[in-house]
């Protein structure tokens, strides 16, 4: 809880409190012989004009004008009126600013490089932690741009990962995301990057990755080449 306190007149304190999730508006005052009929204020909390008029006897002391929810940061105002005592003293104006963490915003994913047949390193950069401290950065990785196929559960990381257990000559897509005590939060751009085929070809001056294709019956789709090691089929370049 955080008090943010005005002094206004002799004896009178405007007062904006944040417990954490509300805030709240009061009126305070030392001098037990000030008093008003009317009391009136008024303020802005969540974007929206807030107010009223209250009477305040003698020795009051501390009133709650009002209380509201707030889950956003932003800043708050808190207006009196002229009380026409001295205790309270003329027309004043206080305002706090009122922080609220959020999720961290989306990471900037870097590039994807030092590929190999069944590997390759992502690389992404943190953009904030929405104001609460990060508690895990995460990757994901899929063979399709929408991540509705081969999609790897989140991966924790700590912002440069190499990605193992690849399949040669596939395209696989990467995205990822921070994760704060608020929750997680939007994920970044994604990037995608081909695996190293198992064969290569000669494009006149070096030799470079080949996709290689097979006829399902239908339709050209990808595949890979394998050589036998002695023991199991592994890719092959």
């Amino acid at each position: 809880m955080v008090d943010y306190d005005k002094h206004v007149g002799t004896a009178g304190t405007m007062r904006i409190r944040d417990t954490g999730s509300t805030v709240e508006f009061w009126i305070l005052c030392s001098d037990g012989a000030t008093n008003t009929g009317a009391y009136t204020w008024s303020g802005v909390v969540n974007g929206v004009g807030v107010g009223g008029t209250t009477s305040l006897p003698a020795g009051f002391g501390s009133r709650l004008l009002g209380s509201w929810g707030v889950s956003t940061s932003q800043t708050v105002s808190f207006h009196q009126n002229a009380t026409g005592t001295s205790g309270l003293g003329g027309a004043a104006d206080h305002s706090a600013f009122i922080a609220r963490a959020t999720v961290p915003p989306a990471p900037r994913s870097r590039q994807l490089d030092q590929i190999t047949l069944t590997s390759m390193r992502y690389i992404f950069d943190g953009q904030g932690d929405g104001g609460s401290p990060i508690t895990a950065w995460q990757y994901q990785y899929a063979t399709s741009g929408d991540f509705s196929s081969g999609a790897s559960g989140w991966i924790n990381s700590g912002g440069t990962s190499t990605q193992t257990g690849l399949t040669p000559g596939t395209v696989y897509y990467f995205r990822s995301r921070g994760v704060n005590a608020v929750g997680a939060g939007p994920v970044s751009d994604v990037i995608s990057a081909r695996t190293l085929a198992g064969a290569h070809v000669w494009n006149g001056s070096a030799w470079v990755p080949a996709t290689v294709s097979i006829w399902d019956g239908s339709s050209w789709v990808p595949g890979t080449v394998q050589i036998w090691n002695g023991s199991t089929w592994v890719g092959g370049q």
